[in-house]
């Protein structure tokens, strides 16, 4: 476990250390670098990573966005340092950022930046901090499927408005025709749109689904029964599947079944006008425990494959990661050198409306009193995660993007033990109300979380109705 502790330490130390003199810091929320691919925002900013709940979320910016102009400076050739000093400026709380994308040529966007107290820990931040309370809510992860792409550096992708399907002949086999229904729903969703009559681009698609000649099921080679999680983006949750992991070294006559699929997209009208042109070609290989059926595994991983168009990050392997992030949120911040005082609070928040005021003094939430003693605190839950390990799930074990490879969520068998041993003085923290929506925190927990705060010598009493924040977010490289 110490793995996870150490990133509990860290994660006050580091927003410590990063402290400064100013009491205020503005942020947008998202991440961008500086493309060098020639096909997308070539030597302009790209969006690589957008943080859930954040101003940029909300303004809707979407990830590969292109940043064309930052309150108007444009950012071609520009450094990235100069870019993200235009982004920083904390004299102008707004960011107005116009943008390319394959719905728009130009839009321009306004994001209001959050301003909060430097020295505070938000709960966007603490959710995180302590997710082994409820890994079911919080959780990072990543995934690989292996691909090979190809492009034609003589595109421009944000060229491509409009798209349709290779010519088929009469009687086309079911699978095709649910292929092209999922191309045509996700790209749709991209803000591309199908044309018949004149389309930008065609799409022309190739799959296999084999039995592996050389597979011995009497094989004495020992294969690890590794857990293969993708993310089904239908249900938002992650699916163990019955493949092989990229990365796991098998013998070939351990191997049941191959899998291919792939898709070609041909130019019609930029490239060589008049003449189709293959602008992007992405080749899957996959390698399958079970008779898992080439429909069964385009459900749920082809929309994550058409994830690396238009920015497809590496060339040889697809990598994904995912962050679940779900917690009550009354819009608390805790100073990250005293945790129960209150270093800001979000206008508007449930907190803010029920009365809660920068600088209290928080003695207990939920009746449980609030300690300022980090060592106490990290070591309590130190102790919590090693003692109740046996009351979770080893099938839904996962490796998460720190690389702890003990991942797991809680035993539905076990949720009644969860509470009680939530209910231990050495185990339970005032923090856990950032989860407690759940059965396994607390069965009779009210729809209000009380807050006792000291506040110019007085104790006053609130109660705060939190509002439980929900994402899903996955990025492909």
């Amino acid at each position: 476990m110490r793995r996870i502790v150490s990133f509990i330490v860290l994660s006050f130390i580091l927003s410590h250390i990063n402290a400064q003199s100013a009491s205020i810091i503005c942020r947008a929320g998202f991440a961008f670098e500086i493309s060098n691919n020639p096909n997308w925002g070539n030597g302009e900013p790209v969006i690589i990573n957008i943080t859930p709940g954040s101003p940029a979320e909300r303004a809707g910016l979407k990830l590969n966005d292109i940043i064309l102009e930052v309150n108007g400076n444009g950012t071609y050739l520009k450094p990235h340092h100069t870019i993200k000093a235009w982004m920083l400026d904390n004299n102008e709380k707004d960011i107005e950022i116009s943008i390319r994308n394959l719905e728009t040529d130009f839009r321009t966007i306004t994001i209001d930046k959050d301003c909060r107290s430097r020295d505070g820990i938000d709960e966007s931040k603490l959710a995180p901090v302590f997710a082994f309370y409820s890994l079911e809510d919080v959780q990072n992860r990543n995934f690989h499927i292996p691909m090979k792409i190809t492009t034609n550096p003589k595109s421009v992708f944000s060229d491509y408005r409009t798209f349709d399907f290779a010519p088929v002949e009469a009687g086309t086999p079911e699978i095709d025709v649910r292929i092209s229904a999922i191309f045509e729903r996700k790209l749709k969703e991209r803000g591309l749109i199908r044309d018949t009559d004149d389309p930008d681009f065609i799409i022309q698609t190739f799959y296999s689904y084999q039995n592996n000649p050389a597979y011995n099921p009497n094989s004495q080679n020992k294969v690890e029964d590794i857990a293969n999680w993708r993310f089904d983006l239908k249900s938002n949750k992650m699916v163990n599947l019955p493949l092989f992991s990229p990365t796991q070294v098998v013998q070939n006559e351990d191997i049941p079944y191959f899998l291919e699929f792939g898709y070609r997209f041909y130019d019609r009208k930029y490239v060589e006008p008049g003449e189709l042109v293959q602008i992007w070609e992405c080749d899957v290989k996959e390698r399958v425990k079970t008779n898992y059926g080439l429909e069964n595994y385009l459900e749920i991983n082809l929309p994550l494959i058409l994830l690396k168009y238009p920015y497809p990050g590496n060339m040889n392997l697809g990598t994904y990661e995912v962050n679940f992030l779900q917690y009550n949120y009354t819009g608390i911040s805790y100073d990250i050198e005293n945790l129960s005082r209150v270093a800001y609070v979000d206008p508007k928040s449930p907190a803010a409306q029920a009365g809660i005021n920068r600088g209290d003094i928080i003695k207990s939430i939920q009746g449980i009193k609030l300690s300022n003693n980090l060592k106490s605190l990290t070591n309590s839950y130190r102790r919590f995660i090693n003692e109740t390990m046996d009351l979770r799930n080893p099938n839904t074990r996962y490796t998460d993007t720190n690389g702890y490879k003990d991942c797991m969520f809680w035993d539905v068998g076990e949720y009644n033990q969860v509470a009680k041993a939530l209910d231990k003085k050495a185990y339970r923290s005032a923090f856990t109300y950032l989860f407690n929506f759940n059965q396994y925190i607390d069965w009779n927990t009210p729809p209000t979380i009380s807050i006792e705060v000291e506040r110019n010598k007085e104790n006053l009493n609130f109660e705060i109705k939190p509002e439980v924040y929900k994402s899903a977010h996955i990025s492909a490289f």
